[in-house]
C-alpha cells in the first residue's frame, strides 16, 4: 500500500510556510510520524496486575512508537503518567479535549463505552463475540457485553479479532459494515537470557500459564494433579478467576501457586517446566483462543493441549507437543507421562525461531499500521 493516502490527515495536521500566504502542507520523510493515536484501555493499567491483558497493551502501544506513530494510553486514570517508563498514560478527558488524535484504538468490548466526546475513527478489538446463548460461562455479564458489541457494530470503522471463528461469528451477526482485520496475541522477538531455575522439588514441572477462566479448567487440573502425584508436580503462574465465571472452585493443594509475576519471570517458568498445559474453558472453539501456547512454543517448551483450542493447529503444524481428548482426564495424564518421558526437542530451535520470526508482537503492529494508514487516507 503506497503513502498517497496520508494527504488528508497530513494536510490537517501539515507545518505552515514562513511569509504570507495560506497553509501548506510539507510532506514529512515518515508520514507515520504525523498519524496520532489513542489506545482506549477500560482499567488503569498503572496499578494492573501481570498478566496477557498488560503485556498486549504494552506490546502494541510500544510498538507504534516504535515506528514512530505518537501514541497515547487513554484509560481511567487519576493523572498523567507513563507506562513501563515511556509510553504516554492520559485520563479519560484527553478524549474530550485538544490532545487532537487521529484515531482511537479500543482494546476490549467495555473500552468503547469510554470515547467520551471523541467523534473520529474508531478500531475495537474484540476477543470473543458473545451472543444470546454462548458462550454459556458469560451468563453474568452477557447483557453488557451484547450493548457493548451493538455499540461497536454502530461506532467502530473497524474490528479486530484474534482468529477466523469470531470474525465469522461477527459477520454472522453484524454483517460487513465494518474493515476486519485479524490480529492474533503475539510473543516477543527477543526473550531474556536463562535465569534460574524456579522449581525447587526436581520433580517434572506441568505449567500452567495464565488465568483458570473457567469452573471446569480448575476441575481438570485438581484432577490431573491428583492423579500425577509423585510423577509431576502442576504449577500455576497466574490466577483462578471461576468465581468470575459461573462459580469459585478452589484449587487442590497439590498444585503449586506462583501468582502472576512480571512478564520477565515468565520466561525462566517456560523455560525450566518439563511441559505446558493448555486447558479448554468448555466445548466450543470460538471461545478457546489461548495465549499462553504462543509463549510456551516461544519459549520452547512442549505443549499439551485440550481439544478444542484454536491453537492446536499451530501444536500439530510444529510438532512440539500433544492434543488430548476435551474432559479426559486419563488422555490428559497419559499423554502428560508420554510427553515428560520422550519430549519431541529435535526441532526446539526451529520452533523458537518460527515463533519469533511468524508471531512477534511487530508482525501484530505492523497489520495495525496498515489498518490505521487506510482508514485514515479515506479507504
Amino acid at each position: 500500500m503506497g503513502l498517497a493516502g496520508f494527504v488528508p490527515y497530513a494536510a490537517a495536521r501539515g507545518k505552515r510556510q514562513k511569509g504570507p500566504g495560506p497553509p501548506v502542507p510539507s510532506p514529512p520523510a515518515d508520514p507515520d510520524a504525523l498519524m496520532k493515536v489513542a489506545v482506549l484501555f477500560h482499567r488503569d493499567p498503572l496499578v494492573m496486575s501481570p498478566g496477557i491483558d498488560l503485556v498486549r497493551l504494552q506490546a502494541i502501544s510500544g510498538g507504534l512508537l516504535d515506528r514512530g506513530v505518537e501514541t497515547e494510553i487513554v484509560a481511567p486514570v487519576p493523572a498523567e503518567a507513563r507506562l513501563a517508563g515511556r509510553i504516554p498514560v492520559r485520563p479519560l478527558s484527553a478524549l474530550d479535549g485538544p490532545a487532537g488524535y487521529d484515531l482511537v484504538k479500543t482494546c476490549y468490548h467495555q473500552s468503547i463505552r469510554l470515547l467520551g466526546g471523541f467523534r473520529g475513527p474508531v478500531v475495537s478489538r474484540l476477543v470473543r463475540v458473545v451472543d444470546q446463548r454462548l458462550p454459556e460461562r458469560d451468563e453474568l455479564f452477557r447483557r453488557e457485553l451484547l450493548a457493548c458489541q451493538d455499540l461497536v457494530s454502530r461506532r467502530a470503522r473497524a474490528v479486530a479479532f484474534n482468529n477466523p471463528e469470531n470474525r465469522e461469528r461477527w459477520i454472522g451477526r453484524y454483517g460487513r459494515e465494518q474493515l476486519i482485520v485479524l490480529t492474533p496475541t503475539g510473543c516477543p522477538a527477543e526473550i531474556p537470557e536463562p535465569g534460574p531455575n524456579p522449581y525447587r522439588t526436581g520433580r517434572p514441572a506441568i505449567l500452567f500459564l495464565g488465568s483458570l477462566a473457567a469452573p471446569r479448567m480448575v476441575e481438570l487440573l485438581n484432577a490431573a494433579a491428583e492423579r500425577l502425584a509423585g510423577r509431576a508436580e502442576v504449577h500455576l503462574l497466574g490466577r483462578n478467576k471461576t468465581a468470575l465465571y459461573g462459580g469459585q472452585v478452589e484449587l487442590s493443594p497439590l498444585i503449586v501457586q506462583h501468582g502472576e509475576r512480571p512478564e520477565a519471570e515468565t520466561w525462566d517458568f517456560i523455560r525450566f517446566a518439563g511441559l505446558g498445559l493448555a486447558l479448554a474453558t468448555g466445548p466450543l472453539a470460538f471461545d478457546n483462543d489461548v495465549s499462553k501456547i504462543i509463549n510456551y512454543l516461544r519459549g520452547g517448551l512442549p505443549v499439551l493441549s485440550e481439544e478444542p483450542i484454536l491453537q492446536n493447529r499451530l501444536v500439530r503444524r510444529t510438532g512440539l507437543g500433544r492434543v488430548f481428548r476435551h474432559g479426559d482426564v486419563d488422555d490428559l495424564v497419559g499423554q502428560a507421562l508420554a510427553l515428560l518421558e520422550r519430549p519431541p526437542l529435535e526441532r526446539r530451535g526451529e520452533v523458537m525461531a518460527l515463533m519469533a520470526r511468524e508471531h512477534a508482537w511487530e508482525r501484530r503492529v505492523e497489520t495495525y499500521l496498515e489498518l490505521f494508514r487506510r482508514i485514515l487516507a479515506g479507504a
